[in-house]
């Protein structure tokens, strides 16, 4: 039993240690995905109305 606590403790910190590496990755990316893909699609409100309207 107290092999089984050992094994699911290591597991549970090696658990906790990769999503937290992988979390901060996308959390960039999605971040600067949304920012990069709003101002090329032209998603920002007042850009996006002025290149719009004219053309």
């Amino acid at each position: 039993k107290p092999k089984a606590s050992a094994r699911k403790k290591k597991g549970d910190s090696a658990s906790s240690t990769t999503p937290p590496t992988p979390t901060p990755t996308p959390t960039t990316t999605v971040e600067s995905a949304p920012r990069l893909s709003a101002t090329a699609k032209g998603k920002q409100p007042s850009r996006a109305t002025t290149p719009t309207e004219p053309t």
